[in-house]
């Protein structure tokens, strides 16, 4: 029988969340659960944007310079697309001038994190030396595009049609080409389901993804729960929602990853991220941690809720 998260793991969860959390993640928890309106969340994120249109401010916690990443922007997009931001709102308007004016236009890429990000505490993972972060991150055809090209599409009023057209081709063509696709940590697949599951994206360039990511993801996903506390493919970081469409090729690993979410839920209510920075900056990590606590929280309880496994 099929595990749910009773009434009262929800109510811990909420009394970490209300005090502890970013106001961001407060607000969103409030604006899904609680039926609150969306404009504290709005009025939120204002405040991680900067002047050229895009977002920093350790939006994405294991990226603590103030300045404006794709990476950010691409979060902070997707959570305006989630509250029905207006296309022709400021924040978006800005935030794609950002982009615009960001991508590199022989590769036709944008780099992830600004070149600053080894001036201020980081991730391992988000350090930079002489290109090495390209390396990475497989030349960022992925990481962060293939986000970005979905939220364009959804943004489009604010996007050249033919621009966008030629870099969804581009950007499609690298994810059926490119051999590393998930064998790290899942995150190309997430970036590449985005993609996928966008509603305005065409149709035959949907087509053209599912079929490679369909090819992947069975082998891919770890079916182990022993290896689910570790940073791994686990079923839900592919799988977030019933509607997704590799969902049913992973179903029964699904399932059961829902169960094991409600089962390790801690004390405190919390679920917690599975990775630390390795002893660097120690004190930020602090930080970081307990605000990635909060995002994990949130996401988990999303996810719990979208398969019906809150008890109510």
């Amino acid at each position: 029988m099929a595990k749910t998260l009773s009434a009262s793991a929800l109510e811990r969860a909420r009394r970490f969340l209300k005090p502890e959390a970013r106001p961001l993640d407060r607000a969103l928890f409030e604006f899904r659960f609680e039926g609150a309106p969306a404009e504290p969340v709005t009025r939120i994120l204002t405040t991680y944007q900067n002047p050229d249109g895009g977002f920093g401010h350790a939006l994405e916690p294991d990226v603590r310079t103030p300045s404006s990443s794709a990476l950010a922007t691409g979060i902070a997009l997707q959570i305006l697309k989630e509250i029905g931001y207006p296309s022709a709102g400021p924040l978006v308007g800005r935030a794609l001038q950002y982009l615009l004016d960001s991508l590199d236009p022989v590769d036709q890429v944008w780099r992830a994190v600004p070149r600053d990000v080894n001036d201020h505490p980081h991730a391992p993972w988000w350090h930079d030396e002489q290109g090495s972060l390209a390396c990475t991150f497989d030349g960022f055809l992925i990481i962060p595009r293939a986000q970005i090209v979905g939220l364009l599409h959804h943004f489009a009023a604010g996007a050249p049609s033919q621009w966008l057209q030629e870099l969804s081709e581009r950007t499609v063509s690298d994810v059926e080409t490119i051999e590393a696709l998930g064998t790290g940590g899942g995150d190309d697949l997430a970036y590449a389901l985005a993609l996928a599951e966008e509603e305005t994206l065409p149709e035959a360039l949907r087509a053209r993804l599912l079929l490679r990511l369909r090819s992947v993801v069975p082998r891919s996903v770890s079916r182990d729960p022993a290896e689910w506390g570790t940073y791994c493919i686990h079923p839900l970081k592919i799988v977030e929602t019933p509607a997704s469409p590799v969902a049913d090729l992973i179903g029964e690993a699904v399932q059961a990853d829902l169960d094991y979410q409600i089962e390790h839920q801690s004390s405190e209510g919390t679920w917690d991220p599975v990775w630390t920075w390795g002893g660097a900056y120690p004190a930020v990590w602090e930080r970081a941690r307990q605000e990635w606590r909060g995002q994990i929280t949130l996401k988990t309880l999303t996810i719990l809720q979208a398969f019906g496994r809150i008890e109510r």
